[in-house]
């Protein structure tokens, strides 16, 4: 039988497929998740402030769709044009490829903890001076960063602009979890954790993790953590997961 990993995010699947592929894993592509924009005009424009404020202050990036969102909020060109443009903005991502990002924007030296997650990025900011942080959010966004900034005196501005739900339509690789056609899935956050749990139940199926805050909130569902990635750049998570399937291969 074909290895075939399940992946389910809300979008960006076709950067972890074509990574896999590379390693000549097979994957499927059905969607758990799904993301829209959230109508809040007042938080874009308090963001906004904040960040052309004057004095020195953060934006940090907790995933790709927070910054995507954001700047498609904004005038076109806009956001570039004040990364650019603002001498005491440092900038702080929550991975390679948030980093990425912020550097096709124009931000330069993007801080970035050892680990690709909230805990860990909140730790490295919280060494720095006190100022403002600015954080595009997510519904369903971690509260543990802002927790831990609030009580080392950051002030805060963040603002929720779009929203991450389960799909309203049954997916169809739950049949084929059942039937036992799915070698695997990755899970890249805890939202997909909990989503995968909702449609399928606690299944017997290895499971693969982008980031050890995803693994703990699958291990807590009752899943089946058959490996963490080192951190969750599409590359490495596919190493991990290659690596699973030549190991159990029979």
């Amino acid at each position: 039988m074909e290895m075939s990993i399940l992946l389910i995010r809300a979008n960006r699947n076709e950067v972890d497929q074509a990574a896999l592929a590379s390693h000549g894993v097979e994957s499927i592509v059905d969607p758990y998740l799904s993301i829209s924009k959230v109508n809040n005009p007042g938080g874009i424009a308090r963001l906004r402030e904040a960040l052309i404020a004057p004095g020195s202050k953060w934006l940090v990036v907790t995933s790709t769709n927070a910054l995507s969102f954001f700047q498609a909020e904004l005038n076109p060109g806009e956001l570039e044009q004040i990364i650019q443009t603002a001498p005491d903005l440092n900038f702080a991502a929550i991975g390679a490829q948030t980093e990425k990002l912020l550097n096709d924007l124009g931000a330069h030296n993007v801080l970035r903890a050892s680990e690709a997650d909230s805990d860990s990025l909140a730790s490295v900011i919280a060494k720095t001076e006190p100022c403002p942080v600015i954080i595009p959010s997510s519904s369903i966004a971690m509260k543990s960063l802002s927790r831990t900034l609030i009580t080392h005196g950051f002030e805060l501005v963040e603002e929720v602009i779009y929203a991450t739900e389960a799909v309203t339509h049954f997916p169809t690789s739950v049949k084929q979890i059942a039937n036992r056609q799915i070698s695997g899935v990755l899970l890249r956050s805890p939202s997909a954790a909990r989503a995968f749990v909702d449609f399928n139940g606690v299944v017997d199926l290895p499971v693969f993790c982008a980031g050890r805050t995803t693994a703990t909130q699958a291990e807590v569902l009752g899943l089946t953590v058959s490996g963490v990635s080192a951190d969750p750049s599409p590359e490495t998570v596919a190493l991990t997961i290659s690596e699973y399937l030549k190991a159990h291969s029979s």
